[in-house]
């Protein structure tokens, strides 16, 4: 494995070391700064280019005196200039906060506020607002930067100063990205780059990651998963893809460029089983990476049926980058821990547990964030002893990590542990089940109960949910029935959900900028269907 600081001046400086990939392709646009629109408008950019694109944004940076350890706000849509925007930050020695294009312009102002950045970098063509991000915060006004500004070209390449850090420098602070739970205000991670080129090394070793691969990309470059596949990818030397994460989109870069990795959310690949067979070119599919959101057992198996291709569970979180990659094992399995990394199940008293027990997951090495920013008292809640507690309960057998479900989620029924994600994975293999999220609700005698609530599949049954009246009761009936017999042949019985909300065809339930269901605002919908 490469030196942590020759592995980051190869991201930096991407020709430095590797001449012969001047002319390869490195990134592809699929038009994805532009709303509403998909795969329309493909541009290349080779190693070389991105080298001066990095150039002239590290040049930009400097002519609005960014200087190292100083806070840059990057919220645009995944491009190769924000890419470049990115490393060139890192050159410099400055923090990339880094914040998903989605969010609004109050939030990028809160955040800003929050986080005292110097400026703030976004795209005027995604989101005319932008240029007034800074209009409302107090003190000294905010620079901007509309991304495309940046020149594809530097002024002066041979005037720029080299990165040239030591071993301890490149261990402090480069880039924060926002945790996406979905209570209170999202918390900063802070990560340094010593940590992160071990992730790097260890996790494209790991999945064989060659020069000149294919990859299509839609996860934005403000999540960590979507951060790390573009990091790695660029080091190893092979082409990224940018699309959305629209089904059309998506299955339209699959079509066009044959990729052999893919990146998607659960719900994307679910999307697929219901395209004709023969209509979208899995060929040279061989890392097909699932992430953002917990893989469905049954979606797992469904996929690999279809399509003869394994999904690749992984697992990770904002706070500890990627740690775990199931390239072999078993559909339930997040994979193994990468090397650098020690994972351990943790008992009510704070001590390990034995293989096959569950407990709380947590996690230690060299891979975790330096803290959450400007709030010790978080950090000091979430890593303990050396050791970051994910929120995940789970356990371990034969070296590969498997997770039960969120400790917060978990239900108990008449003191019988229920975790949501065994109860959704049978209903999602019911025929008329679409999507799935089990919560837990008050029960006066059982402390706790089940419910579910169900996007179903089927047009007649949704069109009388929607009429109202006797025509939703008895449709209702009629489902309730459904899922209920269903449950009986196939959960025990303090799995069985007692509660149904049943959502017409069509409709999504509520989702974090991640992709994860948003459990919190389940109940904030309305009343039972």
């Amino acid at each position: 494995m490469e030196n942590p600081i020759t592995s980051l001046n190869c991201l930096l400086y991407p020709l430095a070391n590797h001449a012969d990939r001047a002319e390869l392709p490195a990134i592809v646009e699929t038009d994805v700064d532009t709303p509403g629109e998909s795969g329309t408008n493909h541009k290349t950019y080779t190693y070389a280019q991105m080298q001066s694109l990095i150039d002239a944004a590290q040049e930009e940076f400097l002519a609005r005196k960014v200087s190292k350890g100083e806070r840059v706000m990057m919220s645009a849509p995944n491009s190769a200039r924000l890419f470049a925007g990115i490393l060139a930050l890192w050159r410099i020695g400055a923090v990339a906060v880094l914040v998903d294009a989605r969010v609004t312009v109050q939030e990028v102002q809160n955040v800003a506020k929050r986080l005292n950045v110097k400026l703030l970098c976004g795209s005027v063509r995604h989101n005319p607002n932008f240029l007034t991000a800074n209009s409302s915060i107090e003190g000294e006004k905010i620079g901007l930067l509309d991304i495309s500004a940046i020149p594809e070209e530097p002024k002066d390449a041979s005037a720029l100063p080299k990165f040239e850090r030591s071993e301890a420098e490149i261990k402090e602070p480069a880039f924060i990205i926002l945790t996406s739970g979905t209570t209170g205000t999202p918390k900063g991670a802070v990560h340094e780059l010593h940590s992160l080129m071990i992730n790097l090394e260890e996790l494209g070793a790991m999945a064989s990651i060659k020069r000149e691969m294919r990859g299509i990309l839609p996860l934005p470059l403000s999540h960590i998963f979507g951060l790390e596949v573009m990091l790695i990818c660029f080091l190893f030397g092979a082409k990224v893809v940018f699309c959305d994460l629209t089904k059309s989109g998506f299955f339209a870069c699959i079509n066009k460029y044959d990729p052999h990795i893919l990146v998607g959310v659960p719900t994307v690949y679910a999307a697929m089983l219901n395209i004709p067979t023969g209509l979208i070119n899995m060929n040279s599919a061989h890392i097909l990476l699932s992430g953002g959101a917990p893989l469905p057992v049954s979606l797992a198996e469904d996929f690999q049926g279809r399509f003869g291709k394994k999904l690749n569970n992984g697992y990770g979180s904002t706070e500890s980058k990627i740690i775990a990659l199931n390239l072999i094992g078993p559909h339930e399995s997040v994979g193994k821990p990468i090397p650098s990394v020690k994972v351990e199940i943790m008992g009510d008293n704070d001590e390990p547990v034995a293989d096959g027990q569950t407990g709380e997951i947590a996690i230690s090495g060299s891979n975790l964030m330096l803290s959450y920013v400007d709030n010790p008292e978080a950090t000091e809640k979430a890593v303990r002893n050396g050791r970051y507690y994910t929120g995940d309960l789970g356990h371990i057998k034969d070296q590969q990590i498997f997770i039960s479900g969120r400790a917060k989620e978990m239900i108990v029924v008449a003191g019988n542990k229920v975790f949501p994600a065994e109860v959704e994975d049978v209903l999602l293999n019911h025929p008329n089940a679409a999507e799935v999220a089990v919560i837990g609700v008050p029960h006066k005698s059982l402390g706790q109960t089940v419910k579910a609530v169900i996007v179903i599949k089927d047009k007649k049954l949704s069109d009388q949910l929607q009429e109202g009246g006797d025509a939703k009761k008895a449709a209702r009936q009629e489902l309730i029935g459904q899922f209920k017999d269903f449950s009986k042949d196939n959960l025990k019985r303090e799995l069985r959900p007692m509660e149904w909300d049943f959502r017409a065809a069509g409709d999504f339930l509520p989702k974090t900028l991640s992709g994860k269901v948003d459990k919190k605002k389940l109940d904030a919908v309305g009343a039972p269907t």
